[in-house]
């Protein structure tokens, strides 16, 4: 029977061998999916494919699968998988599939090739998803399997004080799919009882130096334990074992902390707003898109709009006002005009009318609104060409609606301003949840909910869950 030492060597040398193997076939995935392409082309009757059977063809998709691999490997798509949730790998796979199809399209459209053209694209895209969700799925549940047979785990050394240290473990066998073992349990309250594995920690150095360990979990009271703590972490690091810090300092509303060095020294940075990594770049092309796609196909609308608020009432078609953005800087938002033309220095003789609770101003049956301004405000017309301010920059597609100066001057909670973290949007979940019915404080709340549950994901469903609300008018005046 296999020791502890041999099962660990043996396990990374599959590991490797099976990481290898896996790359490569995302590689070959990405020159099945060409091929593919060229042969939709040519079923389409826009190329021969045999006149691109040379060597500076298939050299010229050798270099286009390396730079597919290196983006793969950008995206952290092979990096242990084992604590990501499976939608972000997922939204990362689709992310890259779609990314590399527009450089490829980008590639034909200046060399004047073929590949920019939609049947390659399409069937391009399509055999890649396919194959690598399919791929990426065979290989999640075969790890998950594999650990439930014990076979592909990362052997832990838990440090800790009694109850948090149990706890710890329990977390740990509650959680198989984690793929952590625990080899052993040092107490630093010397509580030596509950736990066989449990061992003083005076024998921590030496079983780091004489056994394999993937990784060290530190899980002690950072107040009470701080002395012990860095001691852990530099016997981990003069030994080659990773270490985790379990740490209470992190309480829920501190914010997302993320490792910065300033000089030597290690500095915990904790942001207000979680670091969305590549994901924010990704939310930012999506923003691009959406806003692009949106104004060309919405363009009919947008043109009638206009014309039937010039017939309509004096004034110009387009309303600017002032709103506060990201970090609390000030844009010019854009919107139909569907009041009267002197609307805002009416607003101050209808202060005592406000229906709004918080600071915001609204009134269901406000005067100044013209009659087109009803219809476009309730079926949010007037709200269309803000694609317009997410095109640069100053808005998304999903996030807290941008408020007016006067508003922001009002707010008299500290946490409101949290909104102003992330970038305004045309929508968001309070929009599924009851548009201008909502409380301002369960307003605020939502926004801030979207904020700490993020995803790119999510705002792709906001957005399909938005259109039908807006359809059918609902909370909205």
């Amino acid at each position: 029977m296999l020791g502890h030492h041999d099962m660990v060597m043996n396990e990374v040398r599959v590991s490797l061998y099976a990481y290898v193997a896996f790359q490569m076939w995302e590689a070959f995935v990405f020159l099945l999916a060409f091929a593919g392409g060229m042969i939709a082309l040519e079923d389409a009757g826009l190329i021969v494919l045999s006149s691109y059977a040379e060597p500076v063809h298939f050299g010229f998709s050798a270099v286009l699968a390396f730079f597919w691999h290196r983006l793969l490997i950008g995206l952290d798509l092979y990096a242990s998988q084992r604590l990501v949730r499976r939608d972000s790998e997922i939204v990362r796979v689709l992310f890259a599939v779609v990314l590399s199809a527009a450089f490829l399209a980008l590639i034909g459209a200046l060399m004047g090739g073929p590949i920019n053209q939609a049947p390659f694209l399409i069937w391009f895209m399509l055999v890649a998803m396919v194959l690598i969700g399919a791929g990426r799925l065979v290989v999640r549940v075969t790890l998950r399997t594999a650990r439930a047979f014990g076979r592909n785990l990362r052997f832990v050394v838990i440090v800790g004080t009694g109850p948090k240290a149990q706890a710890l473990v329990r977390y740990i066998e509650d959680n198989p799919q984690m793929g952590f073992r625990v080899h052993a349990i040092f107490d630093v309250a010397q509580d030596l009882a509950k736990d066989p594995k449990t061992r003083g920690m005076q024998d921590l150095a030496q079983l780091l130096r004489r056994e394999a360990v993937d990784e060290v979990l530190i899980n002690l009271p950072m107040g009470s334990h701080y002395a012990e703590v860095g001691q852990v972490l530099t016997l981990c690091q003069c030994t080659g074992v990773s270490a985790r810090l379990v740490s209470e300092i992190l309480m829920p509303g501190s914010g997302l902390p993320k490792v910065e060095m300033v000089g030597n020294r290690a500095c915990l940075h904790f942001c207000a707003t979680p670091n969305w990594g590549w994901q924010g770049r990704a939310k930012r092309v999506f923003d691009l898109v959406g806003a692009g796609a949106g104004l060309l196909v919405l363009s009919p609308l947008l043109l009638a709009a206009a014309v039937m608020i010039r017939l309509d009432s004096k004034g110009p078609v387009l309303f600017t006002q002032t709103r506060v953005g990201k970090n609390r800087q000030h844009f010019r938002l854009y919107k139909f005009r569907t009041m009267v033309q002197d609307a805002e220095a009416l607003q101050a003789a209808l202060e005592a009318q406000n229906e709004a609770s918080g600071p915001v101003f609204k009134i269901r049956r406000d005067p100044r609104i013209t009659s087109l301004g009803h219809f476009l405000r309730k079926y949010s017309i007037d709200e269309l060409p803000q694609l317009l301010n997410v095109l640069r920059g100053d808005m998304s597609l999903v996030g807290p609606r941008p408020l007016p100066l006067r508003d922001v001057e009002r707010f008299d909670q500290d946490w409101y301003s949290r909104r102003f973290s992330v970038r305004p949007g045309l929508t968001c979940s309070w929009v599924l949840a009851g548009r201008s019915e909502l409380e301002f404080e369960a307003w605020v709340r939502n926004d801030l909910d979207y904020i700490d549950r993020w995803s790119l994901q999510g705002d792709v469903m906001i957005c399909l869950r938005t259109i039908p609300v807006v359809l059918r008018g609902a909370g909205a005046y």
